[in-house]
């Protein structure tokens, strides 16, 4: 065994081979990214082998980077290796140790940390790397299958493929391009993310000249009347994987165009008409953290895979510090930012063509209705329906901001509910205020959603303890305006059935288990009724109090269905199923275009041995497809890095898993500390 530790000492051919035969193959293993890194001024490449039998069975090579003046420089020093180490399939745990030691020994004195970014799965060395000091922590990415232009066209999101069409139909195109004037354009554009977003440096410019002349590097541009608004810079594996490097565009600048979208579905496009078999999205978080980049990424059709990174610490002070240093110089930006939105520059305040309404009888409900019905992402949650379902509900106490722009005209909403469990100083500390679906801004655009936002925190924050939108629909492109406003991004699941499926189908995606148990369910003579009976919803509700009880959250909300009934007339429905002219289980629906929502649900424990629960989400999946309806929504299916029993069961009625997340923010941490508190206390009383 011998282990290699510069260029000269590493057989080209054999190299090449390995890349040709190993499952970890990337770019960035090659000998031609080697030689990219070498030409570049900012950073050191270095490179590792080790050989067996002379024969080469692992390569590891990577570059030295730092950023800023002196200081900053010598804090901020990192190996990076990026698509994980380049392994032979019969290389020994014993040659992959060595080599790894001998890349951290070598190292340790030039760079505070090594990172080694996993493209591929390691699992199975997973103990070899740990054993070298390599931590190991989880990391996601997305890799999207590239067959044929056919294949990809129809896996992507129809959200995706809806902003293709209609930047499409706007004049919108894309290409591939080396022209120095185009990269200079990106690059622009780019550098204005970085510095308003993502606040990570970036590469100079050299880079990415550098890259896009090399035959591995690829420029995709977007542009729009000739104007360049975005693009994608990716490096390539010949035949094999494209990799996403850098993507930008200027979203929400023009109506119907997308550009960030663009940007990513031309690499994409070009993978799938070329040969190659993957696009590589090159990271997509932390599981444990927000991360709204993951949602944006997830809607192009690709597969989340968990291949993490591996991390060895050569300095643990210095890492610390550097740590705290990028951690207190985040901070500052968001302070900077926060006094911006509060001080704004009146040379550049640009929100004065756009007035907020908060007062419902200067809003006029017609247009309200008709702005939220011809909105693309328009739901029943921001209707003026459920408004007055809210406002003659006890302890329900909705808020809505109407947007105008310089003709009057209503140019976005939002409305929330704010909600308590109690009465008095306990109602305080129970205080949320929940919006559903929202806000809606034409064309969805950023200013729109930062003046709703910026108004709605000021009038919510002195009434509710927290804050939280619950996404119905794809909002990565509302990024940036949640955050500029204070909320974080957090992933929250759901999961969509669609109905446009033949009965036959959707049989068949039912579970075995799920499948089982509605036949016992009609063998026990379990019938399945719509109710309209004021007796029978109130039996609903008595069901709904039972299973409340049963998993010990408190529910007052009686009136709330009565009212609903009377203001949204058909768009509520009620359902349920009886044994022996028993009701043993209830549900409670909202119906909305081709859509039906699920909202509440109870049962009777004593008759779950008939299995109920099934018998009747199955009948009302039908009674929608049978009524017309083409999607049905669960209403939520918890964190994806949180076990969550109720996803389990839903996922086997055959839907399809979304990730639209959340955006939340904390208005008084004191009280919302306390009001956990007391929510524990209930739990314990009720036990």
């Amino acid at each position: 065994m011998i282990v290699h530790s510069s260029f000269s000492e590493i057989n080209l051919s054999q190299w090449q081979e390995l890349v040709a035969q190993s499952p970890n193959s990337s770019y960035f293993q090659t000998p031609e990214c080697y030689h990219f890194f070498e030409s570049l001024s900012f950073l050191k490449p270095f490179i590792f082998g080790v050989s067996e039998n002379n024969r080469l069975v692992g390569v590891l090579s990577g570059y030295i980077i730092s950023d800023g003046n002196i200081l900053k420089r010598f804090l901020s020093r990192r190996a990076i290796v990026c698509g994980g180490a380049l392994l032979g399939t019969d290389i020994s745990d014993k040659a992959l140790k060595q080599m790894l030691l001998t890349a951290g020994n070598k190292l340790k004195r030039k760079a505070i940390y090594l990172e080694i970014r996993n493209y591929t799965d390691y699992s199975e060395k997973k103990g070899v790397f740990e054993s070298t000091g390599f931590n190991y922590s989880p990391h996601l990415n997305f890799h999207v299958p590239t067959p044929d232009p056919e294949f990809v066209l129809k896996n992507l999101s129809t959200t995706r493929r809806r902003e293709i069409k209609l930047s499409v139909k706007a004049g919108a195109v894309w290409s591939e391009s080396r022209d120095s004037g185009d990269l200079k354009t990106y690059y622009k554009i780019l550098t204005d993310l970085y510095k308003t977003k993502v606040r990570t440096p970036l590469y100079p410019i050299e880079f990415f000249e550098k890259l896009i002349q090399n035959k591995n590097g690829k420029l995709f541009i977007v542009k729009l009347n000739e104007k360049i608004i975005g693009g994608s810079v990716c490096a390539i594996l010949p035949d094999h994987i494209i990799y996403e490097w850098f993507v930008c565009g200027l979203d929400g600048e023009t109506k119907n165009v997308y550009p960030s979208t663009l940007a990513t579905w031309a690499a994409i496009e070009y993978a799938s008409i070329n040969g190659y078999r993957c696009f590589d999205m090159m990271g997509a978080g932390k599981p444990d953290a927000g991360y709204g980049v993951r949602e944006f990424k997830s809607k192009f059709g690709g597969k989340l895979v968990e291949n993490g990174r591996f991390i060895r610490i050569s300095n643990p002070f210095l890492y610390r510090i550097g740590k705290m240093a990028v951690s207190i110089m985040r901070s500052n930006h968001k302070k900077l930012k926060n006094l911006s939105i509060l001080k704004p520059d009146i040379k550049n305040d640009r929100s004065s063509q756009f007035s907020v309404e908060t007062q419902l009888q200067h809003i006029n409900k017609t247009e309200w209705s008709d702005f939220v019905m011809n909105h693309p992402n328009g739901n029943i949650f921001q209707l003026p329906g459920m408004y007055e379902v809210y406002t003659k509900t006890p302890k329900f106490s909705p808020v809505i901001l109407i947007a105008k722009d310089t003709n009057n005209k209503i140019a976005g909403c939002l409305m929330a509910v704010i909600q308590r469990d109690y009465n008095g100083l306990i109602g305080k500390m129970t205080a949320r205020s929940i919006v559903m679906g929202g806000p809606l801004a034409e064309n969805n655009n950023s200013e729109i959603l930062s003046i709703l936002l910026k108004n709605y925190t000021e009038i919510v924050s002195k009434k509710a303890i927290y804050s939280q939108f619950r996404n119905l629909f794809d909002m990565s492109n509302y990024f940036l305006p949640f955050e500029k406003n204070g909320y974080r991004f957090d992933e929250h699941l759901d999961i969509l059935i669609d109905l446009k499926k033949t009965k036959v189908e959707l049989e068949e995606k039912l579970h075995k288990e799920r499948v089982r148990n509605i036949a016992k369910a009609e063998k026990e003579g379990l019938t399945f009724k719509v109710l309209n009976d004021e007796l029978d919803i109130q039996h609903v509700i008595t069901l709904l109090k039972k299973t409340y009880n049963r998993v010990k959250v408190p529910f007052s909300y009686e009136k709330l269905f009565f009212n609903s009934r009377i203001m949204l007339d058909e768009s509520v429905k009620f359902f349920g199923a009886f044994w022996e002219d028993r009701m043993i289980a209830g549900q409670v629906r909202l119906c909305y275009k081709d859509t039906v929502y699920a909202w509440y649900a109870g049962s009777d424990s004593d008759y779950f041995q008939k299995r109920p629960n099934d018998f009747l989400l199955w009948n009302v999946i039908l009674w929608s497809k049978e009524n017309g309806y083409k999607v049905f929504d669960f209403g939520g299916a918890g964190k994806p890095t949180i076990p969550y029993g109720v996803r389990d069961y839903k996922l086997k009625f055959g839907g399809e898993l979304v990730n639209y997340g959340r955006y939340e923010k904390e208005h008084k941490k004191l009280l919302m500390f306390l009001g956990r508190l007391a929510f524990k206390l209930y739990k314990l009383t009720k036990k």
